[in-house]
Protein backbone atom coordinates (compact mmCIF):
# COMPACT_ATOMS: atom_id res chain seq x y z
CA UNK A 1 0.00 0.00 0.00
CA UNK A 2 1.20 3.22 -0.75
CA UNK A 3 1.79 5.88 2.30
CA UNK A 4 -0.06 8.65 2.24
CA UNK A 5 1.38 11.50 1.19
CA UNK A 6 1.68 14.77 2.90
CA UNK A 7 -1.09 16.80 0.81
CA UNK A 8 -3.82 13.54 1.34
CA UNK A 9 -2.79 13.74 5.44
CA UNK A 10 -3.59 17.52 5.16
CA UNK A 11 -6.74 17.13 3.32
CA UNK A 12 -7.46 14.74 5.83
CA UNK A 13 -7.59 16.51 8.50
CA UNK A 14 -8.97 19.68 7.22
CA UNK A 15 -11.81 17.32 6.35
CA UNK A 16 -12.03 15.92 9.90
CA UNK A 17 -11.87 19.66 11.21
CA UNK A 18 -14.91 20.40 9.00
CA UNK A 19 -16.67 17.12 10.22
CA UNK A 20 -16.70 18.23 13.62
CA UNK A 21 -17.42 21.92 13.51
CA UNK A 22 -20.93 20.82 11.60
CA UNK A 23 -22.72 21.49 15.09
CA UNK A 24 -20.86 24.51 15.73
CA UNK A 25 -21.22 26.57 12.82
CA UNK A 26 -24.78 25.47 12.40
CA UNK A 27 -25.26 27.21 15.52
CA UNK A 28 -23.20 30.21 15.67
CA UNK A 29 -23.64 31.10 12.20
CA UNK A 30 -27.31 32.23 12.73
CA UNK A 31 -26.60 33.61 16.49
CA UNK A 32 -26.78 37.26 15.24
CA UNK A 33 -29.64 36.81 12.48
CA UNK A 34 -31.70 35.10 15.18
CA UNK A 35 -33.61 38.38 16.45
CA UNK A 36 -34.61 39.63 12.87
CA UNK A 37 -35.26 36.05 11.86
CA UNK A 38 -38.01 35.72 14.82
CA UNK A 39 -39.09 39.99 13.41
CA UNK A 40 -40.05 38.59 10.30
CA UNK A 41 -41.58 35.20 11.58
CA UNK A 42 -43.77 37.10 14.19
CA UNK A 43 -42.17 34.67 17.03
CA UNK A 44 -40.75 35.72 20.29
CA UNK A 45 -37.24 35.38 21.69
CA UNK A 46 -38.30 32.28 23.71
CA UNK A 47 -39.51 30.83 20.16
CA UNK A 48 -35.77 31.94 18.96
CA UNK A 49 -34.14 29.93 21.29
CA UNK A 50 -35.95 26.83 20.58
CA UNK A 51 -34.68 26.61 17.14
CA UNK A 52 -31.47 25.67 18.93
CA UNK A 53 -32.62 23.33 21.45
CA UNK A 54 -34.69 21.62 18.82
CA UNK A 55 -31.12 21.40 16.48
CA UNK A 56 -29.66 19.77 19.88
CA UNK A 57 -32.20 17.30 20.01
CA UNK A 58 -31.98 16.60 16.37
CA UNK A 59 -28.54 16.39 16.74
CA UNK A 60 -28.86 14.09 19.69
CA UNK A 61 -30.75 11.66 17.90
CA UNK A 62 -28.70 11.63 14.85
CA UNK A 63 -25.86 10.62 16.53
CA UNK A 64 -28.06 7.10 17.69
CA UNK A 65 -28.43 6.52 13.88
CA UNK A 66 -25.03 7.38 12.41
CA UNK A 67 -23.45 5.74 14.69
CA UNK A 68 -23.88 2.37 14.64
CA UNK A 69 -24.49 2.23 10.79
CA UNK A 70 -20.87 4.18 10.52
CA UNK A 71 -19.57 0.79 12.40
CA UNK A 72 -21.83 -1.59 10.07
CA UNK A 73 -21.60 -0.21 6.44
CA UNK A 74 -18.37 1.96 7.24
CA UNK A 75 -17.95 5.90 7.95
CA UNK A 76 -17.74 7.29 4.26
CA UNK A 77 -20.62 6.59 3.05
CA UNK A 78 -23.16 7.36 6.04
CA UNK A 79 -21.19 10.68 6.56
CA UNK A 80 -21.80 11.78 2.94
CA UNK A 81 -25.52 10.76 3.10
CA UNK A 82 -25.48 12.54 6.47
CA UNK A 83 -23.64 15.60 4.97
CA UNK A 84 -26.18 15.78 1.92
CA UNK A 85 -29.09 15.58 4.27
CA UNK A 86 -27.45 18.79 5.80
CA UNK A 87 -26.94 20.51 2.53
CA UNK A 88 -30.79 19.84 1.55
CA UNK A 89 -32.04 20.86 5.34
CA UNK A 90 -30.09 23.99 5.67
CA UNK A 91 -31.56 25.07 2.08
CA UNK A 92 -34.85 24.40 3.33
CA UNK A 93 -34.73 26.55 6.60
CA UNK A 94 -33.75 29.79 4.45
CA UNK A 95 -37.08 28.95 2.80
CA UNK A 96 -38.87 28.72 5.94
CA UNK A 97 -41.93 31.65 6.68
CA UNK A 98 -43.26 30.56 10.26
CA UNK A 99 -41.56 28.87 13.07
CA UNK A 100 -43.56 25.85 12.51
CA UNK A 101 -41.27 25.40 9.29
CA UNK A 102 -38.26 26.45 10.66
CA UNK A 103 -38.37 24.10 13.99
CA UNK A 104 -39.01 21.28 11.79
CA UNK A 105 -36.26 21.57 9.50
CA UNK A 106 -33.88 22.64 12.42
CA UNK A 107 -34.62 19.21 13.86
CA UNK A 108 -33.99 17.30 10.73
CA UNK A 109 -30.63 20.09 10.11
CA UNK A 110 -29.90 18.96 13.63
CA UNK A 111 -30.22 15.10 12.58
CA UNK A 112 -28.20 15.63 9.52
CA UNK A 113 -25.31 17.53 11.46
CA UNK A 114 -24.95 14.63 13.86
CA UNK A 115 -23.20 12.51 11.27
CA UNK A 116 -20.67 15.13 11.14
CA UNK A 117 -18.62 14.47 15.11
CA UNK A 118 -19.93 10.93 15.44
CA UNK A 119 -18.02 9.78 12.53
CA UNK A 120 -15.23 12.20 12.70
CA UNK A 121 -14.65 11.37 16.51
CA UNK A 122 -15.28 7.16 15.89
CA UNK A 123 -12.47 8.06 12.97
CA UNK A 124 -9.86 9.49 15.22
CA UNK A 125 -10.38 6.30 17.68
CA UNK A 126 -9.81 4.39 14.26
CA UNK A 127 -6.23 5.83 13.51
CA UNK A 128 -5.18 6.32 17.05
CA UNK A 129 -5.18 5.41 20.99
CA UNK A 130 -5.22 6.44 24.07
CA UNK A 131 -3.70 9.77 25.20
CA UNK A 132 -2.64 10.03 21.66
CA UNK A 133 -6.08 9.76 20.32
CA UNK A 134 -6.88 12.72 22.75
CA UNK A 135 -4.11 14.75 21.27
CA UNK A 136 -5.27 14.24 17.89
CA UNK A 137 -9.14 15.12 18.86
CA UNK A 138 -7.31 17.97 20.69
CA UNK A 139 -5.77 19.62 17.72
CA UNK A 140 -8.66 19.13 15.88
CA UNK A 141 -11.04 20.68 18.14
CA UNK A 142 -8.47 23.45 18.42
CA UNK A 143 -8.71 24.46 14.41
CA UNK A 144 -12.41 24.07 14.71
CA UNK A 145 -12.61 26.48 17.15
CA UNK A 146 -11.93 28.54 14.64
CA UNK A 147 -14.77 28.54 12.92
CA UNK A 148 -16.79 29.76 16.14
CA UNK A 149 -14.65 32.23 16.54
CA UNK A 150 -15.20 33.96 12.89
CA UNK A 151 -18.79 32.29 12.43
CA UNK A 152 -20.94 35.15 14.23
CA UNK A 153 -18.73 37.83 13.03
CA UNK A 154 -18.96 36.32 9.48
CA UNK A 155 -23.19 36.37 10.43
CA UNK A 156 -23.17 39.39 11.03
CA UNK A 157 -21.39 40.87 7.75
CA UNK A 158 -23.96 38.27 6.10
CA UNK A 159 -26.72 40.39 7.49
CA UNK A 160 -25.62 43.78 7.01
CA UNK A 161 -26.14 42.92 3.05
CA UNK A 162 -28.59 40.11 2.75
CA UNK A 163 -31.63 39.25 4.96
CA UNK A 164 -31.50 36.02 7.79
CA UNK A 165 -32.15 33.22 5.31
CA UNK A 166 -28.59 34.15 3.62
CA UNK A 167 -27.33 33.27 6.33
CA UNK A 168 -28.64 29.16 5.84
CA UNK A 169 -27.73 29.68 2.26
CA UNK A 170 -23.99 29.43 3.75
CA UNK A 171 -24.46 26.87 5.69
CA UNK A 172 -25.33 24.75 2.42
CA UNK A 173 -21.97 25.81 0.58
CA UNK A 174 -20.36 24.77 3.70
CA UNK A 175 -21.87 21.46 3.71
CA UNK A 176 -21.48 21.18 -0.01
CA UNK A 177 -17.89 22.06 0.16
CA UNK A 178 -17.07 19.27 2.58
CA UNK A 179 -19.06 16.46 0.64
CA UNK A 180 -16.35 17.11 -2.45
CA UNK A 181 -13.51 17.04 0.68
CA UNK A 182 -15.03 13.64 1.40
CA UNK A 183 -14.86 12.35 -2.39
CA UNK A 184 -10.74 11.97 -1.09
CA UNK A 185 -11.33 10.80 2.61
CA UNK A 186 -9.93 7.11 2.99
CA UNK A 187 -11.68 4.26 4.48
CA UNK A 188 -11.12 3.97 8.61
CA UNK A 189 -13.18 2.27 10.02
CA UNK A 190 -12.19 -1.82 10.72
CA UNK A 191 -13.93 -4.78 8.16
CA UNK A 192 -17.62 -5.23 10.07
CA UNK A 193 -19.41 -8.13 11.00
CA UNK A 194 -21.26 -10.53 8.98
CA UNK A 195 -24.37 -9.95 10.87
CA UNK A 196 -27.23 -8.25 9.94
CA UNK A 197 -27.75 -4.86 12.02
CA UNK A 198 -30.63 -5.24 14.14
CA UNK A 199 -32.74 -3.01 16.78
CA UNK A 200 -31.82 -5.57 19.65
CA UNK A 201 -28.14 -5.30 18.31
CA UNK A 202 -27.83 -1.61 18.62
CA UNK A 203 -29.68 -1.40 21.90
CA UNK A 204 -27.07 -3.96 23.32
CA UNK A 205 -24.35 -2.67 22.59
CA UNK A 206 -25.88 1.30 24.14
CA UNK A 207 -26.20 -0.68 27.38
CA UNK A 208 -23.02 -2.43 26.88
CA UNK A 209 -21.33 0.97 27.27
CA UNK A 210 -23.91 2.75 29.69
CA UNK A 211 -23.32 -0.15 32.38
CA UNK A 212 -19.83 0.79 32.28
CA UNK A 213 -18.81 2.84 35.00
CA UNK A 214 -15.65 4.43 33.69
CA UNK A 215 -17.35 5.29 30.40
CA UNK A 216 -20.24 7.26 32.85
CA UNK A 217 -17.76 9.09 34.38
CA UNK A 218 -16.13 10.29 31.06
CA UNK A 219 -19.69 10.84 29.60
CA UNK A 220 -20.97 12.93 32.68
CA UNK A 221 -17.56 15.20 32.89
CA UNK A 222 -18.28 15.68 29.13
CA UNK A 223 -22.08 16.52 28.96
CA UNK A 224 -22.49 18.93 31.60
CA UNK A 225 -19.01 20.55 31.01
CA UNK A 226 -20.62 21.26 27.51
CA UNK A 227 -23.58 21.52 28.49
CA UNK A 228 -22.58 24.74 30.73
CA UNK A 229 -20.91 25.94 27.34
CA UNK A 230 -24.63 25.60 25.72
CA UNK A 231 -25.87 27.84 28.28
CA UNK A 232 -23.98 30.31 27.76
CA UNK A 233 -24.37 30.30 23.70
CA UNK A 234 -28.35 30.06 23.91
CA UNK A 235 -27.98 33.25 26.16
CA UNK A 236 -25.48 35.13 24.77
CA UNK A 237 -27.17 36.38 21.72
CA UNK A 238 -29.69 38.41 24.24
CA UNK A 239 -27.57 39.20 27.70
CA UNK A 240 -24.80 41.11 25.38
CA UNK A 241 -27.07 43.79 24.07
CA UNK A 242 -29.10 43.84 27.33
CA UNK A 243 -26.68 43.42 29.61
CA UNK A 244 -23.35 45.25 28.66
CA UNK A 245 -25.39 47.18 25.73
CA UNK A 246 -22.97 45.42 23.20
CA UNK A 247 -24.81 46.11 19.41
CA UNK A 248 -25.48 43.23 17.03
CA UNK A 249 -22.43 44.54 14.72
CA UNK A 250 -20.19 44.31 17.82
CA UNK A 251 -21.44 40.43 18.67
CA UNK A 252 -18.83 38.82 16.34
CA UNK A 253 -15.91 40.22 18.04
CA UNK A 254 -17.23 39.76 21.57
CA UNK A 255 -18.04 36.09 21.09
CA UNK A 256 -14.73 35.16 19.57
CA UNK A 257 -12.74 36.54 22.65
CA UNK A 258 -14.72 33.71 24.74
CA UNK A 259 -14.18 31.02 22.01
CA UNK A 260 -10.81 32.10 21.76
CA UNK A 261 -10.54 30.32 25.19
CA UNK A 262 -11.61 27.09 24.27
CA UNK A 263 -9.37 27.09 21.15
CA UNK A 264 -6.38 27.76 23.34
CA UNK A 265 -7.51 25.06 25.76
CA UNK A 266 -7.96 22.85 23.34
CA UNK A 267 -4.44 23.37 21.83
CA UNK A 268 -2.55 23.88 25.43
CA UNK A 269 -4.33 19.93 26.16
CA UNK A 270 -2.88 18.76 22.64
CA UNK A 271 0.63 20.08 24.08
CA UNK A 272 0.45 18.23 27.71
CA UNK A 273 -1.79 15.40 27.46
CA UNK A 274 1.18 12.98 25.89
CA UNK A 275 3.21 14.07 28.97
CA UNK A 276 0.36 13.92 31.83
CA UNK A 277 -2.45 11.79 30.63
CA UNK A 278 -5.86 12.27 29.98
CA UNK A 279 -7.28 11.82 33.25
CA UNK A 280 -4.97 14.18 34.71
CA UNK A 281 -5.27 16.94 32.48
CA UNK A 282 -9.55 16.17 31.97
CA UNK A 283 -9.15 17.07 35.88
CA UNK A 284 -7.46 20.07 35.41
CA UNK A 285 -10.00 21.37 32.75
CA UNK A 286 -13.01 20.60 34.81
CA UNK A 287 -11.45 22.84 37.66
CA UNK A 288 -10.75 25.61 35.93
CA UNK A 289 -14.19 25.25 34.30
CA UNK A 290 -15.34 25.29 38.07
CA UNK A 291 -13.76 28.04 39.24
CA UNK A 292 -14.12 30.65 36.45
CA UNK A 293 -18.06 29.52 36.29
CA UNK A 294 -17.93 30.54 40.34
CA UNK A 295 -16.86 33.75 39.56
CA UNK A 296 -18.70 34.68 37.15
CA UNK A 297 -21.98 33.67 39.32
CA UNK A 298 -20.48 35.61 41.92
CA UNK A 299 -20.09 38.82 40.05
CA UNK A 300 -23.24 38.39 37.63
CA UNK A 301 -25.34 40.34 40.06
CA UNK A 302 -23.16 43.58 39.29
CA UNK A 303 -22.32 42.75 35.44
CA UNK A 304 -22.72 46.17 33.82
CA UNK A 305 -19.93 47.10 36.04
CA UNK A 306 -17.40 44.57 35.16
CA UNK A 307 -18.07 43.77 31.37
CA UNK A 308 -13.93 43.55 30.69
CA UNK A 309 -13.31 41.46 33.83
CA UNK A 310 -16.10 38.98 33.19
CA UNK A 311 -15.22 38.50 29.36
CA UNK A 312 -11.87 37.44 30.38
CA UNK A 313 -13.18 34.55 32.81
CA UNK A 314 -15.85 33.66 29.99
CA UNK A 315 -12.50 33.10 27.77
CA UNK A 316 -11.13 30.74 30.68
CA UNK A 317 -14.39 29.40 32.00
CA UNK A 318 -14.36 28.26 27.45
CA UNK A 319 -10.41 27.47 27.79
CA UNK A 320 -11.45 24.69 30.63
CA UNK A 321 -14.01 23.16 28.37
CA UNK A 322 -11.20 22.85 25.73
CA UNK A 323 -8.95 21.07 28.50
CA UNK A 324 -12.14 18.34 29.42
CA UNK A 325 -14.01 18.00 25.81
CA UNK A 326 -11.37 15.84 23.28
CA UNK A 327 -10.16 14.21 27.02
CA UNK A 328 -13.53 13.44 28.04
CA UNK A 329 -14.64 11.91 24.23
CA UNK A 330 -11.59 10.13 23.84
CA UNK A 331 -11.78 8.40 27.45
CA UNK A 332 -14.77 6.97 26.96
CA UNK A 333 -15.00 5.76 23.09
CA UNK A 334 -11.55 4.32 23.67
CA UNK A 335 -13.24 2.13 25.95
CA UNK A 336 -15.04 0.13 22.98
CA UNK A 337 -12.35 0.37 19.93
CA UNK A 338 -14.49 -2.18 17.88
CA UNK A 339 -17.43 -0.43 18.32
CA UNK A 340 -15.83 2.80 17.92
CA UNK A 341 -19.16 4.11 16.20
CA UNK A 342 -21.61 3.59 18.52
CA UNK A 343 -19.11 4.49 21.40
CA UNK A 344 -19.02 8.07 19.65
CA UNK A 345 -23.22 7.69 19.29
CA UNK A 346 -23.89 6.97 22.79
CA UNK A 347 -21.31 10.05 24.58
CA UNK A 348 -22.91 12.01 21.59
CA UNK A 349 -26.22 11.31 22.37
CA UNK A 350 -26.25 12.13 25.55
CA UNK A 351 -24.34 15.19 25.26
CA UNK A 352 -26.25 17.08 23.02
CA UNK A 353 -29.63 16.09 24.12
CA UNK A 354 -28.74 17.22 27.89
CA UNK A 355 -27.08 20.59 25.97
CA UNK A 356 -30.63 20.70 24.58
CA UNK A 357 -32.36 20.61 28.23
CA UNK A 358 -29.83 23.01 29.22
CA UNK A 359 -30.76 25.47 26.76
CA UNK A 360 -34.22 25.20 27.28
CA UNK A 361 -34.12 25.87 30.72
CA UNK A 362 -31.84 28.69 30.18
CA UNK A 363 -33.86 30.32 27.78
CA UNK A 364 -37.36 29.89 30.39
CA UNK A 365 -35.23 31.27 32.95
CA UNK A 366 -34.06 34.18 31.24
CA UNK A 367 -34.74 37.62 32.70
CA UNK A 368 -32.83 40.24 31.07
CA UNK A 369 -29.90 39.64 33.24
CA UNK A 370 -26.96 37.34 33.66
CA UNK A 371 -27.53 35.62 37.01
CA UNK A 372 -29.47 33.15 35.75
CA UNK A 373 -27.39 31.78 32.69
CA UNK A 374 -24.48 32.30 35.22
CA UNK A 375 -25.90 30.25 38.29
CA UNK A 376 -26.89 27.04 35.47
CA UNK A 377 -23.31 27.44 34.06
CA UNK A 378 -22.10 27.03 37.87
CA UNK A 379 -24.77 23.92 38.21
CA UNK A 380 -23.39 22.36 35.22
CA UNK A 381 -19.82 22.59 36.33
CA UNK A 382 -20.25 21.08 40.06
CA UNK A 383 -21.80 18.62 38.17
CA UNK A 384 -18.82 17.57 35.44
CA UNK A 385 -16.53 17.88 38.53
CA UNK A 386 -18.56 14.89 39.83
CA UNK A 387 -17.82 12.51 36.94
CA UNK A 388 -14.11 12.25 38.19
CA UNK A 389 -15.62 9.77 40.50
CA UNK A 390 -16.60 7.20 38.73
CA UNK A 391 -13.20 7.50 36.13
CA UNK A 392 -10.18 5.25 36.80
CA UNK A 393 -7.47 7.54 39.08
CA UNK A 394 -4.59 9.27 36.49
CA UNK A 395 -2.60 6.88 34.90
CA UNK A 396 0.92 7.41 33.46
CA UNK A 397 0.91 8.75 30.00
CA UNK A 398 0.94 6.07 27.39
Amino acid sequence: MTPPTRRSEALTYLTLVGLVAYAAIATDLYLPAIPAMIRDLGATEADGQLTLSIFMVGLALGQLIFGPLSDQFGRLPVVRAGTFLFLTTSILCAMARDMDLMWLMRGLQGIAAASGPVIARAIVRDRYQGNRASQVMSTLSGAMAVIPMVAPSIGALILTVFSWPAVFVALAVFALVILLALTRLPESAPPPETDRLTMTKILQSFSLMLSNPTYLGYQIAGSFSFAALFCYLSTVAYFLPDVFDIPTALFGYAFALTVFGFMTGSLINAKIVMRYGMDQTLKAGLLVSLASAACIAAMAPYAGEYVYTLGMLSSLFFLGVGLTAANASMGAISLFPQLAGSASAVYGFTHALLASGVGVVAGRLYAGRLLEPALIMLGCAVLALSGLLLTPRPSRPD
